[in-house]
C-alpha cells in the first residue's frame, strides 16, 4: 500500500476540518494509521514576562480535549490515530513533523484559520506542498467535501499522459480501491500544439498539426486502453481520450463533468520532468479545481532536498510499469 501515515494537520477551524473525512477514508482503504497535530502559537517574546503560564496551559488543555475530541471520531471509524501537540510556526513544524515520524501522505485544506483569500491557498498551506516533499491531499473548502457519513470514493479521475510516472499513479489507486465499487476513470489530454505567429498558419502547416495529433491520439487510444485492461480485477475502469489545447483546464473541467470524488495525478507530468517539487500541470490543477486532488510524489528524498535548497541532482532511476500492471522504482 501506498502510505502508512497520514498527517492531518488541523488549527481548530470549520475550514481545517473539511479534510478529516478525506483522511479517514484514504487510512480506511490503505489500512493506514493518522496523526493529529497541532501547531500551538509559542508565548510572546517580546516580553518573556509577558507570556502567562496559567493562560499557555488553558490553551494547551483546550487544544487537546478539541484534538480528542477528532480523534474519537476517527477511531470510531477502525483507524489508529496518534496525537501531537508542537508549538513554532504552523509550516515549518509541520514539515519537520513529517521528516520525524515518517509521514508519507499530508491531507490539508487550502485555507485555514486565517480564511478563504483571493490567493490559491493559505500561506501554512503552499508552504507544506513546497517544503515537506509528501505526497499530498488538498481539499479545497465549501465546494467538494465529503459527507461526514461518507467515507469512501465512487468515483476517481486519475491523470495519464503517457509516462511511467502516470502509469504508477495509476497502479496505486487501483490497488487502494481493489474491492470496492469504485469508477476509475483514464483520462487522458492529448494537447494540440501551440504554433504562436502574427499571420494564421497556412493550409499546410494545419494539415501538419492535425496529422501530429491524430499520430498522438491513436497511440493514446491503444495506451489507455492497455492499461486499463491490466488494471481492471474487480473495479471499473474507464479510460477517456481527449483533445484540447489547455490541457490542465481539460483535467478538472472534465472530473467536474464526470462528477467524481477525487482528482489523482502524479506531482510531475512528461513534459515539465522533475525540476520542480511540483510540475507545472499539477500546480494548475490544484489551484483551480475545485474538487480535492491528491497528488503522487515520486521523486526520491535526495533530490527533493536539492530542489529544496538549490543544489544538484543526479538520477540514477526511474520508475516503470511491470508485466503485471505494477509499478517498481
Amino acid at each position: 500500500m501506498p502510505f502508512k501515515h497520514i498527517l492531518l494537520p488541523l488549527d481548530s477551524s470549520a475550514l481545517a476540518e473539511q479534510a478529516i473525512t478525506h483522511a479517514i477514508s484514504l487510512a480506511r482503504q490503505c489500512g493506514a494509521d493518522i496523526h493529529l497535530l497541532h501547531v500551538q502559537k509559542p508565548p510572546s517574546h517580546v516580553d518573556e514576562h509577558c507570556a502567562d503560564p496559567v493562560d499557555w496551559r488553558l490553551r494547551r488543555a483546550e487544544i487537546r480535549s478539541y484534538l480528542n475530541g477528532v480523534s474519537e471520531k476517527i477511531t470510531a471509524q477502525g483507524v489508529d490515530v496518534t496525537l501531537a501537540i508542537v508549538e513554532g510556526r504552523p509550516a515549518e513544524q509541520i514539515v519537520e513533523y513529517c521528516e520525524k515520524n515518517s509521514i508519507d501522505l499530508v491531507v490539508i485544506t487550502a485555507y485555514g484559520k486565517g480564511g478563504i483569500s483571493r490567493f490559491d491557498f493559505g500561506s501554512t498551506a503552499q508552504k507544506v506542498f513546497s517544503g515537506a516533499g509528501r505526497s499530498f491531499l488538498v481539499v479545497r473548502p465549501g465546494e467538494a467535501s465529503l459527507a461526514e457519513e461518507k467515507t469512501a470514493y465512487k468515483r476517481i479521475l486519475v491523470s495519464m499522459d503517457g509516462s511511467p510516472r502516470s502509469e504508477w499513479v495509476a497502479c496505486h489507486v487501483a490497488s487502494l480501491m481493489r474491492g470496492q465499487e469504485v469508477e476509475i476513470i483514464l483520462l487522458q489530454v492529448i494537447a494540440v500544439p501551440e504554433m504562436p505567429r502574427r499571420m494564421p498558419i497556412t493550409r499546410e502547416e494545419h494539415a501538419t498539426r492535425e496529422k501530429f495529433v491524430e499520430c498522438n491520439r491513436r497511440a493514446a487510444e491503444a495506451y489507455l486502453e492497455e492499461i486499463a485492461n491490466q488494471l481492471k480485477n474487480g473495479i471499473k475502469v474507464r479510460p477517456r481520450l481527449l483533445i484540447a489545447q489547455n490541457v490542465a483546464e481539460r483535467i478538472y473541467a472534465t472530473a467536474a463533468e464526470e462528477g467524481v470524488d477525487l482528482i489523482a495525478m502524479s506531482a510531475h507530468d512528461w513534459h515539465t520532468g522533475a525540476q520542480q517539487v511540483t510540475g507545472t500541470l499539477c500546480h494548475t490543477v490544484i489551484c483551480q479545481s475545485n474538487l480535492p486532488v491528491l497528488v503522487f510524489q515520486d521523486l526520491p528524498d535526495a533530490q527533493l532536498q536539492s530542489l529544496r535548497t538549490g543544489g544538484e541532482f543526479c538520477q540514477q532511476s526511474h520508475l516503470a510499469l511491470a508485466q503485471d500492471g505494477s509499478a517498481h522504482s
